[in-house]
C-alpha cells in the first residue's frame, strides 16, 4: 500500500482526478489479496487442498503428527472470536489448537438445518503441519469423542503470562492441565 501511495504521489497526487486514487487503491488492495493468498493460484489451476497437502508430504515439506489424548480444555477467545483446545497428550505436555476452523466440530442444537453433535476433541487425532514454519495445514479427527473441560469467560492474558502464545499447533511443555485451568478461571 505504501508503494501505491508513493506511485500516486509521483504521478502528480493532488493534481490527478480523485477517482484515479480510488482506482489505484482498490487495484493495490485486490492485487495484495491475490499475491498474499497462496491458495488462490493453486485453486485457479484446479488443485484441491488435499492434493496440495499430499504433494507437500511427498516432497518432505510437511509431516503428519499423531496424538493420543489424555484430556482437553476448551474455551472461546472472546478477543479474537476463535475457539481454543489445549489438549494434553503426555504428562505436562499439550498441543494448542486455535482458530475459527474448530467451530466446524462443535455441537449445534439450535438450528434444525445445521444440528450436529460435537465431533472433537477425540481420543486420537492427527495434524498435518508444514515443516518450514510449523503451520497446521489440516486436522484429521478420530472417531471417539472425549469429555472436555469447557471454560467460560476466560482471561487469556493469564495464559500469555505462562508463556502460552495460543498459536495453532503450539506445543506446550512443563505445564500441567491443572495449572492451565487455574490460570484461565475468571477471578473477576
Amino acid at each position: 500500500m505504501v508503494v501505491g501511495i508513493w506511485v500516486y504521489i509521483s504521478l502528480g497526487g493532488d493534481e490527478l482526478h480523485p477517482y484515479i486514487g480510488i482506482v489505484v487503491g482498490f487495484g493495490l488492495m485486490f492485487s495484495s489479496v491475490v499475491v498474499c493468498n497462496e491458495g488462490f493460484f493453486r485453486r485457479l489451476k484446479g488443485q484441491t487442498d488435499d492434493e496440495y497437502i499430499r504433494n507437500l508430504i511427498d516432497k518432505g515439506k510437511a509431516e503428519k503428527e499423531n496424538y493420543s489424548v489424555k484430556s482437553a480444555i476448551t474455551f472461546d477467545d472472546l478477543n479474537t472470536g476463535c475457539l481454543c483446545h489445549i489438549i494434553e497428550f503426555e504428562d505436562c505436555k499439550h498441543i494448542c489448537l486455535y482458530g475459527q476452523y474448530l467451530y466446524d466440530y462443535v455441537e449445534i442444537d439450535d438450528d434444525p438445518e445445521l444440528n450436529q453433535n460435537r465431533t472433537f476433541p477425540t481420543s486420537e487425532f492427527c495434524i498435518i503441519r508444514k515443516l518450514n514454519n510449523s503451520q497446521v495445514l489440516k486436522l484429521e479427527i478420530g472417531s471417539t469423542v472425549i469429555e472436555e473441560t469447557k471454560l467460560e469467560n476466560v482471561d487469556v492474558q493469564k495464559l500469555y503470562n505462562l508463556n502460552i502464545k495460543l498459536d495453532d499447533g503450539e506445543i506446550i511443555n512443563n505445564i500441567s492441565s491443572t495449572q492451565i485451568i487455574e490460570a484461565l478461571k475468571n477471578n473477576g
